[in-house]
């Protein structure tokens, strides 16, 4: 399995690589469900989703991923003032993460 360490002399997988010290922040304006497909790469991280878009849309995550989901309403809240500093409407909303 790509990003784990396999022990030498065995086959099962060890902790994966940089597991606690590694997010990976995607930008949506859409459910998820593509995280299906990349469910053995990312599931062992946490996962930063900024929704980018109408914040009063609920954007859906497949379970069994751990995960925090920002709009733009918490990142205003979160940032006051400097909010302006992220874009939103061209994925730049990803620096937030």
């Amino acid at each position: 399995m790509a990003g784990t360490v396999t022990v030498p002399g065995s086959s099962k997988p060890s902790t994966p690589l940089l597991k606690d010290e590694l997010d990976i922040v995607i930008p949506t304006i859409r459910n998820l469900d593509f995280l299906e497909m990349w469910r053995p790469f990312f599931q062992p991280y946490h996962l930063i989703i900024v929704q980018d878009g109408d914040p009063t849309k609920t954007i859906k995550v497949p379970e069994g991923f751990d995960y925090e989901l920002y709009n733009r309403n918490d990142i205003n809240r979160i940032l006051g003032p400097k909010a302006s500093c992220i874009s939103f409407k061209d994925s730049a909303c990803r620096c937030f993460g």
